[in-house]
């Protein structure tokens, strides 16, 4: 255990013998930390998911540098379905620990897959797209669209559980049944399915209890009465015996009326049956010709559809990978912001410059802002005195490096772009110092800086 002030490998003791600091309470709170990582741990390995999440995220209000826990909880999603929460938990904890951290390998596993990514996207698209006919109440829609949810992602018990709730309210119990089964086969202790399956069970029950009420009226009306050991049972029909005269008469006039259906019903209506079914035929070509013809336009369509989700995938894909992705976006603020805290301010401003804002939103942008105006002015300043040092000691290749990085964090500074045209000068790179004296020209116009500019343009 280190020391949260000076870093240093703390004893037994309750003060830092480095710092003085008082330690007490906070070896409290590490080993509190650590003791509720090992719960979810235990949970996790008897695939209690939801009770091992509870019991992790507690352990990083606690400690969020426990990187351990955060690793944990990264698989537990992941197992769960829910891959970006996993993704992000990784994230943070490779920015907490970059060295012998097994969540660079996670990371790398998923963005080494391209087909996963465009999984993963597919199966967010097409959740959101449930849910929505939810709230419309397009209740089959919803069913199709989450069973192909399922099919790409089975595991998504956020998926199993809502499809559960649809078959509950079409009424198809047994379905519903599986899709709760489904859940706690992955999560044992899942708490949602356990209230779910109490009340399918609920439902189930109604409708049996009005047919054990029928059954016991039936058996209400049965006259039962014993003989010695054996209970008979008299059945609720009644038989009237017929004499052998009255069973003579009964089959002749049965054979009278047969052979005059014969004649006056089945020979006709045998002929017509045969025109009836030629014509039934010819129907039923026509109908399944319409019907092929029906479904290569369907099939079409959906060749469309399926085409246009692909190329929409793409871009959703495009916005989380690469350099300019979401997710390294979140590195470089990450590293930023520790770089910030570590009072490196050069450091978290050149990992700003990394960073597309455009692309960040809610808390991520605010503290994008918040760094950018703590540290780019500080480190362009720092920069612009360090470069221009090299460059009056003749280091132009050093202070070509570091006033384009002031260029870029600081563009209306004249002075950095000037001394980067005299930088590539006097290193002889008379294209690149003829171009950054014209951008001073265009962007400092009647400034002394221009016109030093101009008068080094050859």
């Amino acid at each position: 255990m280190k020391c949260f002030n000076c870093g240093n490998v703390l004893s037994n003791s309750d003060i830092c013998k480095t710092c003085g600091e008082d330690v007490a309470l906070y070896k409290r709170i590490v080993r509190l930390s650590n003791a509720l990582y090992n719960d979810g741990l235990a949970k996790a390995k008897v695939r209690d998911l939801t009770g091992a999440a509870a019991s992790l995220r507690q352990s990083l209000k606690l400690n969020k540098n426990n990187t351990d826990a955060r690793n944990l909880l990264g698989l537990v999603n992941y197992e769960m379905g829910e891959v970006v929460p996993a993704l992000s938990e990784w994230v943070m904890s490779k920015n907490l620990q970059k060295e012998n951290n097994i969540a660079g390998n996670y990371i790398k596993a998923i963005q080494s897959n391209q087909n996963r990514l465009d999984t993963i996207n597919q199966t967010i698209k097409k959740y959101n797209q449930a849910l929505l006919y939810c709230r419309q109440g397009n209740e089959d829609l919803a069913v199709i669209q989450l069973k192909k949810v399922l099919s790409l992602n089975p595991r998504l018990i956020q998926g199993h559980l809502l499809l559960s709730l649809l078959y509950m309210k079409i009424e198809e119990y047994e379905k519903a049944a599986k899709s709760l089964n489904r859940v706690l086969k992955i999560d044992t202790a899942n708490t949602t399915a356990l209230r779910y399956m109490h009340e399918l069970e609920k439902l189930r029950k109604g409708p049996q209890s009005a047919a054990a009420a029928a059954k016991v009226k039936e058996n209400a009306n049965r006259v039962a009465y014993r003989s010695g050991n054996d209970t008979i049972i008299q059945p609720t029909v009644r038989f009237r015996e017929n004499t052998g005269l009255s069973h003579v008469i009964n089959i002749l006039i049965g054979l009278a009326v047969g052979a005059a259906v014969v004649w006056f019903l089945v020979v006709p209506g045998y002929r017509q049956s045969l025109k009836s079914e030629m014509n039934k035929a010819a129907i039923a070509t026509s109908e399944e010709v319409a019907t092929k013809t029906a479904e290569i336009a369907s099939l079409k369509e959906s060749l469309a559809t399926a085409q246009s989700e692909s190329e929409a995938a793409k871009t959703e894909l495009a916005l989380y990978a690469g350099e300019t992705g979401l997710v390294a976006a979140y590195e470089n603020l990450l590293t930023a912001s520790n770089a910030y805290d570590a009072g490196d301010d050069v450091a978290a401003a050149e990992a700003l410059t990394k960073i597309d804002a455009t692309k960040l939103t809610g808390a991520a942008k605010a503290l994008y802002d918040s760094l950018a105006a703590e540290t780019t002015a500080k480190a362009a300043k720092s920069l612009y005195a360090s470069g221009y040092a090299d460059y009056q000691k003749g280091n132009y290749a050093e202070a070509i490096t570091k006033l384009s990085k002031v260029v870029t964090m600081a563009p209306s500074d004249a002075d950095a772009l000037y001394y980067l045209g005299r930088s590539y000068q006097k290193s002889g790179d008379t294209a690149n110092a003829n171009a950054t004296f014209t951008k001073v020209i265009e962007l400092f116009p009647g400034t002394k800086q221009a016109n030093n500019a101009a008068a080094n343009i050859k």
